[in-house]
């Protein structure tokens, strides 16, 4: 679980919560589908939700709002309103970097959130260098709402990512509904890095190894120094 003032995002795979290391990463086998889950903690204000995987907006130019105190698992990549394959984990070969690349934001899970301002600061307007006109998802009546982003896909130059990359994976089927919120205030990122190999102690060095099954929070970690097991 990453928490950052007052939301939560967690990556789960067949229901089940996976852990966050401490140097923010998940680790799940290749080929794994896995979806991401949003907890807005915040008791008074809404939260606006985009979403990036591997440097790219899974959301189609939406975005999502989740409201106080509510939680929203994203199954995976948004076409218009509906949801059809899930985010499926694969191992980034040879093949595929030299078909589309490498980039720094492989292997990134990325979750841009703000929280809506009170009321009272409804009538102070901003003016939005970028304009991104959006529509939001939630269970309340339509409204539209202009705000502004800017990324770039920066090539990587260094050696083949380890992480891996995310794609389209099982067929699936979620609907939103375009929902209302008032102006929001300044964004914060979640990050979160997949990895499909894992940090062992072998002897007397520490080597990778290939995950072969998801580490939820329930799985005992080993310790690389002394190899004892704790909950």
């Amino acid at each position: 679980m990453m928490y950052s003032n007052q939301f939560i995002v967690v990556i789960k795979n067949k229901g089940k919560v996976l852990r966050e290391f401490s140097d923010n990463t998940v680790r799940l086998p290749f080929g794994s589908d896995y979806s991401i889950m949003l907890k807005n903690k915040n008791s008074l204000s809404k939260a606006l939700v985009e979403v990036f995987v591997d440097g790219k907006d899974v959301l189609d130019g939406h975005s999502i709002i989740v409201a106080p105190n509510q939680t929203t698992e994203l199954e995976g990549f948004m076409r218009g309103s509906i949801v059809k394959n899930r985010f499926r984990f694969i191992e980034k070969t040879n093949e595929i970097s030299k078909f589309r690349g490498d980039f720094m934001e492989d292997g990134l899970v990325e979750v841009k959130y703000s929280f809506e301002k009170p009321e009272i600061d409804w009538y102070y307007l901003t003016e939005d260098p970028i304009p991104r006109t959006s529509y939001f998802f939630s269970n309340d009546t339509a409204t539209k709402f202009t705000s502004s982003m800017s990324r770039s896909n920066i090539k990587c130059s260094v050696d083949v990512n380890e992480s891996g990359i995310t794609v389209p994976g099982a067929e699936t089927r979620q609907d939103f509904k375009k929902g209302i919120i008032g102006t929001t205030g300044p964004q914060t990122s979640i990050i979160i890095n997949l990895k499909g190999e894992t940090k062992v102690k072998a002897t007397s060095k520490t080597i990778s190894k290939r995950v072969t099954r998801p580490i939820t929070v329930k799985t005992r970690i080993q310790c690389p120094t002394c190899g004892r097991r704790w909950k």
